[in-house]
């Protein structure tokens, strides 16, 4: 069957918009549109179809007029022929006439957000997919779109002339979501990446919201219906700013591993990327945000080295968190005396060796059980008096060095506990450093 044999079967069991009709060839003679396709192609048939006016081609021209062809209606008003109704379009139900309404409305949606590259997703009720589908298969159209597709494109050229913004198919900052059989329109804000490192100078906070243990978040009298474990976090803390500057629904602080609450992380801080989640800007000084965030968490928390981040390193970043190399500071109070001769011997045994924790008694509850095999690259300590001792750590991410101290009941084999011969227990732990594998 040729194309015209096509066209012909098709007009004549189903009523078809200009652009639905263009739409079902819209691989040939391309660099034009499917409204303009499909109009010239009916203008042919029209020409085709009038030349010899017979029974037959009065009722293919009655046909186009259904398919709303204005050209087949003048053709029958000439000879006195009452042309019939145009019905609606068999496939978008005239919808594709609302494209110059939907990118309006979506303009004015967009109005108030920052942003120069989006992306158009249309939602299609399941029936019609499976209608083009049929019609597809039914006619054999190889060359066509489907109707979603043409929705993206036209929408997305008018919202890109009317905001003088571009299509960006990789990683747009906005997708909008159209509807266009229920007028829903939803807007999706890609989240802006920072990344940076942070300092904590206090025992008290922990790194991330921590809902209240009785309520669950919900609020109660136990957290002053605030719903949370602590009054604030390093998370609140670095992200309360970058929120009010982006004017953002949220902040995610995604850090390289977690120091305890009671531990604090100094030296050259812990990288982080925090995410601001449906910025409404995007153009943010961040060395005034940096500032911005050091004055707000003064004598709390620090951050530095802000710049700009994206997901894929914030995945990486927490991947490889366990694979970097901490450096620790413990303060440790033993239960008897200690000699010199002893903390020569635990600095010498701790060299480049693997102990084997299982799940901490202190995370049980809330951590899997299972053995954990750890590198431990040095120790050196340093005796403050017969039974207080500081020790410098070395070691991978992920290891429990509370535990690598005290031993928790040989949980965590070796530890220092078990090889001086004394009961040890760290008092105190500070991070000193975090040298983790550079993202590329």
């Amino acid at each position: 069957m040729d194309l015209q044999e096509k066209t012909i079967q098709l007009l004549n069991n189903h009523s078809l918009c200009n652009y639905c009709l263009g739409r079902q060839f819209s691989n040939l003679a391309t660099g034009t549109t499917n409204f303009i396709r499909g109009e010239s192609i009916k203008m042919f048939l029209v020409m085709n179809f009038s030349k010899r006016i017979t029974d037959d081609s009065i009722n293919f021209l009655q046909a186009l007029c259904k398919s709303d062809s204005e050209h087949a209606k003048m053709v029958l008003s000439k000879i006195k022929i009452i042309p019939k109704e145009k019905e609606m379009c068999f496939i978008c139900k005239n919808s594709l006439q609302r494209i110059d309404e939907l990118a309006e409305n979506l303009s004015l949606k967009l109005n108030s957000i920052e942003f120069s590259t989006f992306l158009i997703g249309t939602l299609m009720p399941q029936e019609l997919f499976e209608k083009e589908h049929n019609l597809k298969a039914k006619y054999d159209l190889h060359q066509s779109e489907y109707l979603k597709q043409e929705f993206n494109r036209e929408v997305g050229k008018k919202l890109s002339r009317k905001m003088s913004v571009e299509t960006n198919f990789n990683e747009p900052e906005i997708i909008a979501e159209i509807q266009p059989f229920s007028d829903s329109l939803k807007l999706k804000v890609r989240s802006l990446y920072i990344y940076g490192r942070y300092l904590k100078h206090l025992r008290t906070i922990p790194q991330t919201r921590w809902p209240c243990r009785k309520c669950k978040g919900k609020g109660c009298k136990e957290c002053s219906n605030t719903g949370k474990q602590y009054s604030e976090s390093v998370e609140e803390l670095v992200e309360a700013e970058a929120i009010k500057i982006a004017q953002g629904d949220k902040g995610v602080l995604h850090g390289s591993g977690r120091e305890d609450i009671d531990a604090r992380m100094l030296g050259t801080g812990r990288p982080f990327v925090l995410e601001i989640v449906s910025p409404k800007i995007r153009s943010i000084d961040l060395l005034k945000l940096e500032k911005a965030t050091n004055e707000y968490g003064k004598g709390k928390i620090e951050v530095r080295d802000y710049r700009w981040s994206s997901k894929k390193e914030l995945v990486y970043l927490k991947g490889n968190a366990e694979e970097s190399v901490k450096k620790y500071r413990a303060f440790v109070t033993l239960s008897s005396s200690i000699s010199e001769e002893t903390l020569k011997k635990l600095d010498s045994y701790f060299k480049d060796i693997t102990i084997k924790q299982r799940t901490p008694t202190r995370v049980s509850h809330r951590r899997a059980d299972k053995i954990r095999k750890k590198e431990v690259y040095s120790i050196q300590s340093r005796k403050i008096n017969n039974q207080e001792i500081e020790l410098t750590i070395e070691c991978e991410g992920g290891c429990y060095v509370k535990e690598l101290i005290s031993g928790d009941d040989n949980r965590t084999i070796p530890s220092v506990s078990e090889v001086i011969g004394i009961q040890a227990n760290c008092k105190e732990l500070d991070v000193l450093e975090i040298r983790d594998k550079p993202f590329v």
